[in-house]
């Protein structure tokens, strides 16, 4: 059985005219003579109705400024889509904060813009009532228009729809299903990190990453300090984090891997707040070591990434639980954190297993 519906178009009745007007023209309605005996009127009522009329603004410069994290990303922005553009009334405002980096941002990719033209045009089509014939029914928008409509999918589904249609946006029609697609209940990181002792600084380390299935020569690495170049220099301390309960990692971590990823962004709970992240979709795997070894390779299922831009706020990649809790470690008195290698871990298992409660 097919899972998506054909797209359809209703007849429409003789004398019928259906019009859909973009969000960005003016509405006018005009004024119409009512002719009737109701109940409780006289003969010949005649009703008028005021003209109303509807009509948003297109973005400035100025209007736009408040989405600019370096100068003179405004102008860029209306350069890039016309000094007519007016952002949807139904896009929610972090996709407007994405739309805007897309097209502001030296270092995004094809398929980012694709998808954020195709965001323009499903919230375009929402305001302009194209969907409301499909209310129960999921989105394929891909070159800006519609593919199909469907059902939910899985992430691995969306994730090799993504390969197929890179940049395609798949979202529900309903908005509290959308709100709850695209706002995910991710636990929040706290803003305390594991301290070395009372007064002194985190505990820090490097970390490896790579898809699962790659050979060991095809990963990234992140020294203890990474420095992002595409984005002034800004420091990322890597930090061990027993309170994230997931990785966290610079948005270089994405655009070295590629595909794998959440094309829509959403906003960090707790530390990092009110940057936002790129979740992953397909599973990586992180190591983990520091001058002299690397610790095996681990699954996380779970992976995130800062923006690009993320705000003075963000100081740290942060090794969270779904890494950490795939080791054995353990804490010296007067140092750091010691992460065991397979052959130690058993008999540290056995030795604390006798220790009398």
């Amino acid at each position: 059985m097919k899972k998506f519906k054909r797209i359809f178009s209703r007849k429409k009745a003789k004398g019928e005219s259906t019009i859909i007007t973009p969000a960005s023209e003016t509405v006018n309605v005009e004024a119409v003579n009512v002719e009737g005996n109701a109940e409780g009127t006289s003969t010949n009522t005649k009703q008028n109705i005021t003209p109303f009329i509807l009509e948003t603004p297109p973005e400035t410069v100025d209007s736009l400024r408040a989405y600019e994290k370096d100068t003179d990303e405004a102008q860029r922005f209306l350069d890039r889509m016309g000094n007519d553009f007016r952002w949807p009334t139904s896009m929610p405002q972090n996709t407007r904060d994405q739309v805007f980096w897309v097209f502001t941002d030296n270092d995004v990719t094809e398929d980012d813009q694709e998808y954020a033209l195709n965001c323009i045009y499903f919230y375009n089509s929402l305001d302009n009532g194209m969907f409301d014939e499909h209310k129960q029914d999921w989105v394929l928008v891909y070159k800006q228009s519609v593919v199909e409509y469907g059902e939910k999918k899985s992430n691995k589904q969306r994730s090799d729809l993504d390969r197929e249609m890179p940049g395609a946006l798949y979202l529900p029609v309903d908005s509290l299903l959308r709100g709850e697609f695209l706002n995910p209940k991710i636990p929040a990181a706290r803003a305390v990190l594991s301290q070395r002792s009372a007064g002194g600084g985190e505990y820090m380390i490097q970390v490896r990453v790579k898809r699962v299935g790659d050979e060991n020569t095809n990963f990234i690495t992140l020294a203890y300090r990474f420095n992002d170049t595409k984005n002034r220099n800004k420091l990322y301390k890597t930090v061990i984090d027993t309170g994230a309960p997931e990785t966290i990692l610079p948005y270089e971590v994405r655009s070295y891997l590629g595909t794998g990823w959440e094309r829509q962004a959403v906003v960090a709970p707790g530390y990092g707040a009110p940057a936002n992240l790129f979740l992953a979709t397909d599973p990586f795997q992180v190591s983990i070591g520091d001058d002299n070894n690397w610790s095996r390779w681990v699954q996380t299922n779970t992976l995130r990434v800062w923006e690009r831009k993320a705000g003075d706020q963000v100081d740290s990649s942060l090794i969270g639980n779904d890494v950490l809790d795939q080791f054995t470690y353990v804490h010296r008195s007067g140092g750091g954190l010691f992460f065991l290698n397979q052959r130690h871990e058993g008999p540290l298992s056995a030795y604390l297993d006798n220790l009398s409660p």
